[in-house]
């Protein structure tokens, strides 16, 4: 079973609630609070800064290492995750101790199912961004050097992003998703192949690509300036959260249409310019 499947983060996922309760009820939950909010707070800083960050400090840091804006965010994430915790410990003292009684340890293991609930769920959200963003740049590398082989070992964030966007974690992370990363991830990765005209022009040209391109919000995507801006760029960090993006994938016939599209099989065939996907079967005449 690999690491970065989905079953193995879905047990994973499972076994630190379980660890949270424990520690709620064995050291109460302010200490569980203390981290929901900190972790909070790291959230909204790795946010700033996948989306305000500087174009110059993009290109340098994208300049040095191809993930370096994804580990940006997360050493962002992470210092204000610390600075929260150091603020709310100098203001609040004496929650570790122990619940007495069965219905206090009860209730206290009860209530940390929701800062438990906040820490997966933020931690979730960041990987499927920053696991976006590396599939798009993965895609680009791909498509610059037209070997669709690179393909074949995607990066470390992306694998994570690809095992909490399938199957029944999947399904439900969906549903509490307010950005639409999986869809809006899914048009990231498309757009990239933009840097390859041929590549471009044989994904457009397969049959099952038609849905999509149909779709005006799907063909108001590519004549968008900031869109055009953050493509010419490689800002993968910034177009994951272009409120266009996030406008296209929340219609419905993109989003059927992305569903219904094999993405790996139709980006690896763009990129070889071979027809992966199955043309429409021609109707035969029997006499």
């Amino acid at each position: 079973m690999s690491l970065t499947s989905e079953p193995t983060l879905r047990m994973a996922m499972l076994a630190f609630s379980a660890v949270c309760v424990i520690w709620g009820v064995v050291k109460g939950i302010g200490r569980l609070v203390k981290l929901a909010v900190s972790a909070g707070a790291g959230v909204a800083a790795g946010w700033w800064f996948f989306r305000y960050a500087p174009g110059p400090l993009i290109s340098g840091l994208s300049g040095f290492h191809a993930d370096a804006i994804q580990w940006g965010a997360v050493i962002c994430g992470v210092l204000a995750f610390w600075f929260c915790q150091r603020f709310l410990a100098s203001l609040f003292t004496g929650e570790s101790s122990a619940p007495s009684g069965a219905r206090a340890r009860t209730r206290a293991g009860f209530f940390s199912l929701v800062p438990t609930l906040l820490v997966l769920w933020a931690g979730a959200m960041a990987i499927r961004y920053s696991g976006g963003v590396a599939r798009m740049r993965w895609v680009e590398q791909a498509a610059t050097s037209r070997q669709a082989d690179e393909m074949k070992t995607p990066p470390l964030l992306a694998q994570l992003r690809h095992g909490v966007s399938t199957g029944l974690l999947g399904q439900i992370l969906d549903k509490v998703d307010p950005f639409h990363s999986r869809e809006t991830s899914a048009l990231g990765a498309l757009l990239a192949l933009q840097r390859n005209d041929a590549a471009w022009k044989n994904l457009i040209r397969q049959p099952r690509m038609a849905p999509l391109m149909q779709s005006g919000e799907f063909r108001s995507l590519l004549k968008d300036n900031d869109v055009i801006h953050a493509l010419s760029y490689s800002f993968y960090s910034k177009l994951l959260t272009l409120p266009e993006l996030t406008g296209a994938a929340t219609s419905p016939a993109v989003r059927d249409a992305l569903h219904a599209l094999p993405l790996e099989d139709a980006i690896r065939s763009a990129i070889a310019g071979t027809p992966a996907l199955p043309a429409i079967p021609r109707a035969t005449v029997v006499q």
